[in-house]
């Protein structure tokens, strides 16, 4: 935003070298993630699907500077971690002058580049739960390796035997905010595992993807790569 002249603020407070804003703890079931970590270190860190994402973000040196506390708060519509947050239930601290409030992702984000955060608030913390039993898979499609999300998927699938007990889907840059396809995980749950429920979540998918035609695609293309990428990311996770 800075770079393109959108904000022009009058100073600017570096806030990367305050060690209560950089950590990752895990307590219990639950992972806490400061702000400031960058996606290299989440990417080194094996939380289940955030770390998988990370490693898609851009080229190198974005991963060692930038911050999940930065992206979040930036809330660009094809960013990858939004997919993967709202899939996992994510919760969000904020902190403002006096006191503190916790958000669910899918609360936070409101709109595209919009979060929900006023004057004088920041986020504080990211809460992921560790989806130990889980498997994840984070796939992207990209123009070329480092681009945002075309289209991007999140998966995290609990399995047992032949069937799914608990199925995650966040879709990232086909919307103006990540959304989460609950029916299309509702049908993977349905019946035992096999092509046809999986191409059957996949299609399902597609009906939460409102995309824009842009420099990347049509929106009519997005669309249907949805499916795809939905239905690779499910096959992906499976295979784990």
């Amino acid at each position: 935003m800075l770079k393109l002249r959108i904000f022009r603020p009058s100073y600017l407070v570096e806030i990367r070298r305050l060690p209560e804003l950089k950590y990752i703890k895990t307590e219990g079931n639950v992972v806490k993630i400061g702000p400031v970590v960058t996606h290299y270190d989440i990417m080194k860190a094996n939380i289940p699907l955030l770390s998988e994402t990370a490693s898609k973000i851009a080229d190198p040196q974005v991963r060692n500077m930038g911050t999940i506390g930065g992206s979040i708060s930036h809330l660009d519509p094809s960013a990858d971690y939004p997919a993967a947050l709202i899939a996992m239930d994510a919760k969000v601290r904020i902190k403002r002058t006096k006191g503190e409030r916790v958000e669910s992702f899918s609360s936070f984000a409101k709109d595209m580049f919009t979060p929900d955060l006023n004057p004088g608030e920041l986020v504080a913390e990211i809460e992921v739960p560790l989806l130990k039993d889980y498997k994840v898979s984070y796939q992207k499609l990209e123009r070329r390796a480092g681009d945002f999300a075309i289209v991007g998927v999140a998966v995290a699938l609990k399995v047992n035997g032949d069937v799914i007990q608990d199925a995650r889907i966040g879709l990232t840059a086909v919307n103006k905010t990540a959304v989460r396809a609950s029916e299309a995980e509702k049908i993977l749950l349905s019946g035992k595992i096999s092509e046809k429920l999986i191409e059957e979540a996949a299609t399902k998918a597609m009906d939460y993807a409102n995309p824009t035609s842009d420099i990347r695609g049509s929106a009519e293309y997005k669309k249907k790569m949805v499916k795809v990428m939905t239905k690779r990311a499910i096959l992906a996770a499976l295979n784990r």
